[in-house]
């Protein structure tokens, strides 16, 4: 990898964007965070990250409006989205991929795990 690729991680858990910046971090990769629909729009407002770690209930709303504008905006295509969520049902893991996300992680996570999953998503067409 020559350029550090970077992740967006939309959670508004404190303790898990930490562990997911300490365990991304160590494993070379840039990370931002969002804790709202709010801010997450904000930061994608001025930059495109290589992948986004997105939580699918949040303070200000769901993670779905965030789903919703990448797609409509087109930038789905071309940044995968992984949802992360603690309420994993089939249902709901079957409308994230219907909604274009390109994967579903269910917290609590195996931190090589997550590592695995985020480069594998990173090199995958």
């Amino acid at each position: 990898m020559s350029m550090t690729k970077s992740v967006l991680v939309v959670d508004d858990e404190p303790d898990i964007v930490y562990m997911i910046r300490v365990i991304l971090r160590s494993a070379g990769f840039d990370v931002v965070s969002a804790e709202s629909v709010a801010e997450g729009l904000d930061i994608l407002a001025t930059r495109d990250p290589d992948l986004i770690l997105l939580d699918l209930r949040l303070s200000d709303g769901e993670g779905w409006q965030l789903l919703d504008t990448l797609r409509a905006d087109g930038r789905i295509d071309r940044i995968p989205v992984i949802i992360l969520s603690a309420h994993a049902t089939p249902s709901s893991a079957d409308r994230a991929l219907a909604a274009g996300a390109k994967g579903y992680i269910t917290k609590p996570f195996v931190a090589g795990n997550l590592v695995s999953a985020v480069q594998e998503w990173l090199t995958s067409p």
